[in-house]
Order: C-alpha cells, then sequence, then structure tokens
C-alpha cells in the first residue's frame, strides 16, 4: 500500500489508541521518514529545509498525527550532525532506531566522574514511546546542553489527553539521577559539529516553528480536501442544491485556497532565503530570520482560520468522529497553541524592522 494512503488508513485507530498504529510507524521507518535530514553516514537522506518541509506538509495532510511524529522525530535526528563522532555512532547507529524528545532544559545536572547525574522531567514528549534514545535539555555546570538519554533511563507518563494531535503520544517523562556522559551532551548553536553541513549553520531556534507551521499547512490542506468532497455529495436539510451550488459555499472555498496558499508560498519564501544562507555557511541576518519566524506564525494562524472555515462549512456532518474534518479543526488548533508559533512573533518581527531591537537570541 501507498505510505500516504496507508497512513489515512490507519489515522483512525491511532486517534483511539492514542499513539501510532505499528503498521505506520513501521512504514514511516521503512521509507526512512524519521531520517529525512540526518547525515548520510547515519542512513539519512540530507533533504535540505524547504524540501523537508513540503514532506512534512504532506504526511500531515494524509493525518496530522503522523506529521507531526515525523516532523519531531525528524528534527531530533538533526542532533547527529551536532555530537561528537563517537555518540554520534553510539546513538544513531542503528538506522532504524527512533531518536524523540524535547529541548526544553528541564534536567538538573551534577558534576560526575566523565560526565553528569541528572534529574529532570520534560513535557511534550511526542514519539517517547518509540525512541531508543530520548532528547532532554539539562542544564549542566556550564550552561544549557541536549542531553541523549538510553530509552532504559527514561521513565514516561502516560500525561497525553488533549484536544488533538491525540496520536502523537506527546507524553511527559523523566530521569531520575541518571548518569550522562559529557560525550552525548552538545549545544547546537557556536559549536564545533560532528559532520560539518548546511542544518548546523541554520538558526537552531527556528528548525522547530517551521516544522509546526509545516504540520498544520498539512492539516488544513486535508480540511480543503475533505469539505470540497463533501460540498460535491451534501445536500443540506430544508435546502434544495448541494452545498457545491451554493455561492456562499463557493466564495468560503476560494477563499480557503487563496490564505493557504498564500500562507504556504510566503513560508517557503521566507525557508528557501534563511536556508540559502546556511548552504553558505554564513550566518541568518537577523532580518531573515525575524522574516521566518513571521512566516511560520503566520502559516500556523491561517492554518488553523481555514481550517475552522471548512468545519463550520460542513455543518452538522463536521461534528462525527466519522469525519476527517473534525480531526482537522482538533489538531491545527493544537498544534497552533504551540509557542514557537505564537502571535507574539509578529512584534518581535516588527520591532526589529522600527528599529527598536528586540531580544533575538532564541530566533
Amino acid at each position: 500500500m501507498d505510505l500516504h494512503a496507508l497512513i489515512r488508513a490507519e489515522a483512525p485507530v491511532a486517534e483511539q489508541q492514542r499513539a501510532l498504529t505499528e503498521p505506520a510507524l513501521a512504514a514511516l521507518v521503512d521509507h526512512g521518514v524519521h531520517r529525512l535530514i540526518a547525515p548520510k553516514r547515519y542512513g539519512g537522506a540530507e533533504l535540505g529545509l524547504p524540501e523537508w518541509s513540503r514532506e512534512i506538509q504532506e504526511l500531515s495532510r494524509s493525518d496530522a498525527s503522523t506529521g507531526w511524529t515525523a516532523m519531531t522525530t525528524t528534527i531530533s535526528s538533526s542532533l547527529a550532525w551536532h555530537l561528537p563522532q563517537e555518540a554520534a555512532d553510539e546513538v544513531f547507529g542503528d538506522p532504524r532506531a527512533l531518536i524523540a524528545g524535547t529541548a526544553a532544559p528541564l534536567g538538573k545536572a551534577v558534576e560526575a566522574d566523565g560526565g553528569y547525574r541528572v534529574t529532570g522531567r520534560w513535557g511534550w514528549g511526542s514519539a517517547v514511546t518509540h525512541a531508543a534514545w530520548v532528547i532532554g535539555g539539562t542544564l549542566t555546570p556550564v550552561g544549557p546542553r541536549l542531553a541523549v538519554y538510553p530509552r532504559s533511563d527514561v521513565t514516561i507518563h502516560d500525561t497525553w489527553h488533549a484536544a488533538g494531535l491525540r496520536a502523537t503520544g506527546s507524553h511527559e517523562f523523566s530521569v531520575a539521577d541518571a548518569f550522562l556522559p559529557l560525550r552525548r551532551t552538545v549545544w547546537p548553536i557556536g559549536g564545533t559539529p560532528g559532520i560539518a553541513g548546511p542544518i548546523t549553520a541554520f538558526p537552531y531556534f527556528s528548525f522547530l516553528a517551521v516544522g509546526v507551521a509545516s504540520v498544520g499547512l498539512g492539516a488544513a490542506r486535508r480540511a480543503i480536501d475533505e469539505i470540497e468532497a463533501l460540498a460535491v455529495a451534501k445536500t443540506p436539510q430544508h435546502a434544495t442544491t448541494r452545498l457545491a451550488e451554493q455561492a456562499g459555499v463557493q466564495i468560503e472555498i476560494a477563499l480557503m485556497e487563496a490564505r493557504l496558499s498564500a500562507a504556504a508560498a510566503f513560508l517557503h519564501e521566507a525557508l528557501s532565503t534563511a536556508w540559502e544562507f546556511a548552504v553558505q555557511g554564513a550566518p541568518t541576518p537577523d532580518p531573515a530570520k525575524a522574516r521566518l519566524r513571521l512566516a511560520c506564525s503566520f502559516a500556523s494562524g491561517e492554518a488553523a482560520d481555514v481550517t475552522q472555515k471548512a468545519f463550520a462549512a460542513g455543518g452538522g456532518s463536521s461534528v462525527f468522529e466519522s469525519s476527517a474534518l473534525q480531526r482537522c479543526f482538533r489538531d491545527v488548533h493544537v498544534a497552533a497553541q504551540h509557542t514557537v508559533v505564537s502571535r507574539r512573533l509578529f512584534e518581535t518581527y516588527s520591532m526589529l524592522r522600527l528599529g527598536l531591537r528586540p531580544d533575538m537570541s532564541r530566533f
């Protein structure tokens, strides 16, 4: 079965069990989706980020939870570029192994012989239940680091009972007095990467924002697909014409298409500009970073609004679990709640343009 057809077929079951099904997960691994941007040394495809964004959009068009899982695990796999080679070989040596986790520096480390002892608890651990290795941002005596823990050191807490993206398994997880060798810690900004490549020059904090926006765009595209199909088939109660023949619905669908296409084009343009600096090995200028983050936040907001319009146009048909429209509605709104695509980023863009010197350290 085609990958996207399989994802669509498995999505309702994944939604019910709050985790991707084994067939869907195996298909992602078989197609190398979890290593789309990883180095070829570790079975990666080394995709450029504009192409990666489009892949995530298409996967999310089939199912947003699957697209989100692909997005977060591919971002986690980018650590293979940054880690020292010894550690990268250890963590990424098995080309089928999934890496998951979160960068928030919520682990607390104390010095130990050859490394640290760490205790901490993190949230938003998308796909940690499937991972062989888990990333947890950790505060060390020398500053924040991305740290990698074997799954055996990690306790997963069943906390992901959410309105949308239910199948991502984004549970909280923790470690207690786990030993962390120095080789499995890295800070992906300003250091010397284990393997040189454009991804190591790309602004790290913009990475996740691009991924979140891409998931939203894909889910909204699915919502347009669904309302178009429903409009052709449905004649509402007390009406004599199908939705497709009603001028109001025709206008709404056209506006949905225009808004979503504009948002996707803006994201692609801003991402391509920032990626070109990375390909050249040059730092991304603040104006390009601010424009990229503006495009990410704008895309997420437009995706949520477009999906709401599609859900509303479907009327009572949209509310049933059998309708993909209700799942798109829930998924895209949960994705848009992520802090990396907050509307606060609009302020930062404008402050920079107006000469007010915003803090760009987290871009």
